[in-house]
């Protein structure tokens, strides 16, 4: 593949290796664990800052409505978390929000309603132009960041979800880099809803067994939801053992109360 940034008069070479896909695939696959109640998975982020070598990586929810930010961040230091709501007091904070919707500001894919392009910087601004921006100002001159990585989630909800990657001087990122992670845009997201389902108490249950359960809470008998969903009475049977094992019941009736309120949504 030979990719051309904007502007430039030759186009540079670049391979995604197999062994680039195993290795984003060893960040992605494991059944990873998370902290007490943070928003994503610190290993994972962990994991893909070793992969795109970067000061700082950060998985972000924000509700611009409220001006509420909640951050999971790695860096050489180790996790941060953070919340803020509104201005609070800070200067780096009212500034972000004034900027926010101007041409300067953060607001990227809500205005261009662009959920899937993973961009950097500098496709929009010279590191000296954004400088001389009032945000940019902050995060050039205060902050010194001068490279950075918007990877944009579907929105959930009002909350809007991103991933960000920032260096402090170094070359920028490459478009290995960013092909590495529009590959695992998608993941991320999933991830995240697999995170927010274990916030929300949802159980851990397969598409499947979801099925038997949204047929069980009809009242319908194992022989009539094998016919609904072409299955032998076996087979459904199996499913609903493995349910009341995943969730530590003994009946129809306590499996039903234990997932109710996530029916719907499963």
């Amino acid at each position: 593949m030979e990719p051309t940034a904007p502007g430039a008069m030759t186009a540079s070479r670049w391979t995604l290796t197999d062994q680039d896909v195993r290795s984003l695939l060893d960040v992605l696959e494991p059944a990873p664990a998370a902290s007490e109640d943070d928003i994503f998975y610190a290993d994972v982020l962990a994991g893909l800052q070793r992969l795109i070598p970067c000061d700082d990586l950060t998985f972000q929810l924000m509700d611009v409505r409220d001006q509420r930010i909640r951050l999971l961040s790695v860096s050489d230091d180790g996790v941060e978390r953070e919340e803020s709501f509104g201005t609070e007091d800070d200067e780096f904070t009212q500034v972000f929000w004034q900027e926010f919707w101007r041409f300067d500001g953060c607001a990227g894919p809500l205005l261009t309603n662009d959920y899937t392009t993973v961009q950097r910087r500098s496709d929009l601004w010279t590191t000296r132009d954004y400088a001389n921006t009032p945000l940019g100002s902050f995060f050039v001159n205060t902050l010194g960041i001068t490279h950075e990585v918007l990877l944009p989630l579907t929105p959930q909800g009002g909350t809007d979800r991103r991933v960000l990657l920032f260096r402090h001087g170094g070359p920028d990122f490459t478009e290995r880099e960013l092909m590495m992670l529009r590959l695992v845009r998608p993941h991320l997201a999933e991830l995240h809803a697999r995170r927010d389902r274990e916030l929300r108490g949802e159980p851990n249950l397969t598409p499947r067994q979801w099925e038997i359960l949204r047929q069980v809470a009809t009242g319908a008998s194992n022989a009539r939801i094998a016919s609904n969903l072409r299955l032998s009475e076996g087979t459904v049977r199996k499913h609903l053992e493995n349910i009341f094992l995943r969730l530590n019941v003994l009946s129809r009736t306590e499996a039903l109360a234990r997932v109710r309120p996530f029916l719907d949504a499963a």
